[in-house]
């Protein structure tokens, strides 16, 4: 439905979820997505990049500069917006941005791998649409 609308009117810009476990669902933002908008010269603001946090738990990824690093490294992805519950995670999460460099297409792989467990935990959001 994101994909059709980029087609159909002209968006300067667009808001979809996008975290590292989104890979994984049976059809997925990111490939449907960013291509439409990439052709169409429609900015794209990230959301839900660590799935209110649930991609942060143990045995997922191990921090905000992998869910965000992940993110703003796929091709497309302009910005993202992330809440904070605290001063502290507001200002690690600066700090995370602050030292954002793009992730190399084997980092990318790795953290793909450590969501595929995950995915329909962290893409729970999904079943709003």
């Amino acid at each position: 439905m994101i994909a059709e609308g980029l087609r159909r009117y002209p968006f300067d810009t667009s808001l979809i979820a996008l975290n590292a476990a989104d890979i994984h669902h049976p059809r997925p933002f990111g490939p449907g997505v960013l291509p439409v908008a990439r052709m169409n010269n429609v900015g794209v603001i990230a959301m839900k990049i660590p799935a209110y946090g649930r991609l942060l738990k143990p045995g997922v990824l191990e921090s905000m500069e992998q869910a965000m690093g992940y993110v703003l490294s796929l091709e497309g992805v302009h910005c993202c917006i992330i809440a904070a519950e605290s001063v502290e995670q507001l200002e690690s999460n600066f700090r995370a941005a602050q030292g954002f460099q793009p992730l190399s297409p084997e980092t990318m792989t790795a953290i793909e791998a450590k969501t595929a467990a995950a995915w329909q935990d962290n893409t729970f959001f999904r079943a709003w649409t």
